[in-house]
């Protein structure tokens, strides 16, 4: 590897362990989750679970306050209050199966990157 190629070889690679781009989370037996929010991002951004009850567990890893919101067709299905930074959440919610987008919807986090989907079989 050049010089030039050296850098940028793992940046890419530093980027891709980061985002966890193409990567989907499947949801255990223990049908629960951890989600961490942060201005620009929910991570896992691509959730797999079983229908049923979901215990979600969500930390601000931000520094400024967000939530979380489970909607489905526009229609939210559950949502945390909003969440300081540093501190956790939790959301118990029963799903049926569809594709769900999970969010962060204060201010401007969704249109910042901050969403992902959940789909639930």
């Amino acid at each position: 590897m050049s010089g030039r190629r050296a850098p940028l070889a793992l940046v890419a690679v530093a980027v891709a362990l980061l985002c966890g781009c193409g990567q989907t989370h499947v949801i255990g037996a223990d049908h629960t989750l951890t989600v961490a929010v942060t201005e620009y991002r929910v991570v896992p951004q691509s959730i797999r679970a079983p229908a049923g009850l979901l215990t979600v567990f969500v930390h601000n890893d931000g520094r400024l306050t967000h939530n979380l919101v489970i909607s489905l067709k526009g229609q939210a299905q559950a949502a945390t209050p909003p969440i300081s930074p540093g501190a956790t959440g939790v959301l118990a919610v029963t799903l049926g199966p569809g594709r769900y987008l999970i969010a962060s919807t204060l201010l401007s986090d969704q249109a910042l990157g901050a969403y992902g989907t959940l789909t639930v079989r």
